[in-house]
């Protein structure tokens, strides 16, 4: 388990300068026969503007503030164009000492909003949570208000999304007390001394018991098709039930659906018709890399369409033990208007021999079952999904090699696109 636990802990260790800013895409996407896929029908998505220069910048959660002792974590803002790039550390967000550390979100990239409505980004870090004020002049680092209580635990930072349809961006995270974990929702907009507008809490749907709630983390998304994001809840890493919340213009949330069990989640509109689709991985590694056997770790993916939401369609994995489903992400790769699917796969979680498959979109029913591009040869973990500059989207991914010892080696960072 030593070793399982070094390879974890070094999964956000990054070199942003290695990624490079030129597309990776070249010639004319083709959308596939028959297809409701229309180029023009997707709009570009630009990153948050962080400093309010008017560009978007990427913000990524990595390792690295060994100070104290122990990796308290930073998040590395690159500011646009790639000239610059800085790391926020623990005194950038006021947070302090071993308990407090930088980072820590299921996704890897920590909440960004315009919570003071000034027109720059603004980060949110910490399971306790703390703001970084977005604009061109610094201001002091806030802690947010949420209404934990003391001997609560809360191991996820919050998510971001406008789950009452208003315009403000919101935060939600949940927190375990007694014998209930608890959904809290802070709604905007915020001041600069973090008090929101109004504050929610409700009960999760997930009925898991206190020991094991702290596991459980969230995803915002609009999955509904209603204009107003929703909430996905599952346990990253386990074969467990997600669920999804669905946002109410007005406040509060619909009744909690269930979904196929699985261990990752993606969203996006996979066959075109302008419906949100969900992916739900469902690899069959356990989550205590490899001290349960498992008979069957081939793995599949569900994809539940918005046009069918009762008939999920199942993509099995190919390989014996090759746990397809280890992990999913969505992008537009080839700019024809639907989303396409990259797809972890490993026999275990030491990140030693991952490989991505990419599915593409666009087929008359959705993602199609066999593999568009392969990604891999050594350890390769798709981060996120990042505009291109010419109306596509790539995957930055993160490479490198492991030793004997399960340290990260030689960790690069590339953007691959539907050419490269």
């Amino acid at each position: 388990m030593e070793r399982s636990r070094i390879a974890l802990a070094l999964t956000g260790v990054v070199v942003l300068g290695a990624v490079g800013t030129a597309s990776a895409n070249d010639g004319i996407a083709r959308p596939v026969d028959g297809s409701a896929c229309r180029a023009e029908a997707r709009q570009p998505q630009r990153e948050p503007d962080v400093d309010g220069d008017g560009r978007g910048d990427l913000v990524l959660e990595t390792d690295g503030d060994e100070r104290t002792g122990i990796d308290t974590g930073r998040i590395a803002v690159r500011y646009g164009g790639g000239a610059r790039t800085v790391h926020l550390t623990q005194e950038d967000f006021g947070l302090h000492g071993q308990r407090e550390p930088v980072g820590g979100s299921a996704t890897g990239v920590p909440a960004v909003a315009d919570l003071d409505g000034d027109g720059a980004a603004d980060i949110v870090t910490g399971a306790l949570p703390a703001v970084h004020w977005g604009g061109p002049h610094a201001a002091a680092p806030t802690r947010l208000r949420f209404p934990y209580a003391p001997d609560g635990d809360v191991e996820h930072p919050p998510v971001t999304g406008d789950f009452d349809g208003d315009g403000h961006p919101d935060l939600a995270s949940l927190r375990v007390d007694g014998d209930h974990t608890r959904l809290v929702v802070l709604h905007g907009p915020f001041t600069r001394e973090g008090r929101p507008a109004r504050t929610e809490v409700r009960r999760s749907p997930d009925h898991a018991a206190p020991a094991f709630a702290s596991g459980l983390a969230l995803v915002a998304a609009e999955a509904t098709g209603d204009g107003v994001d929703d909430l996905l809840e599952y346990e990253p890493g386990a074969h467990g039930t997600p669920y999804l919340l669905p946002g109410k213009r007005g406040g509060g949330f619909g009744a909690a659906r269930t979904l196929p069990p699985g261990d990752a989640l993606a969203v996006g509109d996979y066959d075109g018709d302008g419906l949100p689709d969900l992916a739900i991985g469902d690899s069959g590694v356990p989550d205590d890399d490899g001290e349960t056997p498992v008979a069957d770790r081939r793995g599949r993916v569900l994809v539940v369409y918005g046009k069918d939401r009762a008939h999920p369609v199942v993509l099995e994995g190919g390989a014996p033990r090759g746990g397809f489903g280890l992990g999913v992400l969505t992008a537009d790769l080839d700019g024809d208007g639907c989303d396409d699917l990259a797809v972890r796969a490993a026999p275990d979680r030491w990140l030693e021999t991952d490989t991505l498959t990419v599915l593409r979109g666009g087929s008359a029913h959705g993602l199609g079952s066999a593999p568009w591009r392969r990604i891999g040869g050594s350890p390769v973990l798709a981060e996120r999904a990042v505009e291109a500059g010419d109306g596509r989207q790539e995957l930055l991914v993160r490479e490198g090699e492991v030793g004997d010892d399960g340290n990260w080696r030689n960790v690069r960072w590339r953007r691959v696109g539907s050419a490269s």
